[in-house]
């Protein structure tokens, strides 16, 4: 019996946006994973509050998802108590799931891994994916794999450009357009009115 192989991708994805998507549909193409699950965090503990709320993530990643069927969306983080740190995630999927689990990590991630909650243990649930990030050497990336106790494969991304959900929500709150979003993720942050310029107070909140 052939053992699902499962992607774990995480994040606040405020917003999601085509670089996501481009390296959720290149770790499945190239390591052969039967599906990805994108984890919207709930209440993530190294971050500051989201500009969208968890709902809203949550509907523009079903936006953004639609037509690949490959990839679905866990809300795991919203059932377990706050704040969301992946080690208790992966250990309620492993509860839920039967597989062998993949977790996508940015190279900027990799190097700040040993400074996650319970990492030691969080090595053991799960293989890493390290999606390489322009500015980040790839032979400091695998200086980094080399030192920690864990699985890692290195995929080297093929975007060519360092796609930021806060500059897409800097360009958005300016009113400019945007072709690094699904047209129909645009189409809901107009309808909501999402990451318009804030009002003082509302900026102090987000600060």
């Amino acid at each position: 019996m052939n053992v699902e192989r499962i992607g774990l991708l995480g994040g606040t994805f405020d917003p999601v946006h085509h670089g996501h998507l481009a390296i959720a549909a290149q770790a499945a193409e190239e390591l052969r994973l039967d599906r990805v699950l994108f984890i919207p965090a709930a209440d993530p503990p190294h971050k500051r509050k989201t500009w969208a709320n968890y709902g809203q993530r949550v509907a523009m990643l079903e936006a953004a998802l639609a037509d690949d069927d490959r990839f679905s969306i866990s809300l795991i983080e919203a059932e377990l108590p706050a704040p969301s740190y992946t080690v208790d995630t992966l250990l309620e999927l492993r509860k839920r799931l039967a597989g062998q689990f993949y977790f996508l990590i940015g190279a900027d991630s990799l190097l700040e891994l040993h400074l996650w909650h319970r990492f030691q243990d969080l090595l053991k649930l799960t293989k890493f994916i390290v999606i390489s990030r322009p500015g980040i050497p790839l032979p400091a990336m695998r200086q980094a794999m080399e030192r920690l106790p864990g699985n890692f494969v290195l995929l080297v991304n093929r975007l060519k450009e360092d796609i930021s959900s806060s500059a897409i929500r800097e360009q958005l709150r300016q009113g400019e357009k945007t072709e690094l979003l699904d047209r129909r993720v645009m189409g809901y942050i107009e309808w909501e009115g999402l990451y318009q310029i804030l009002s003082k107070n509302q900026q102090k909140i987000h600060a």
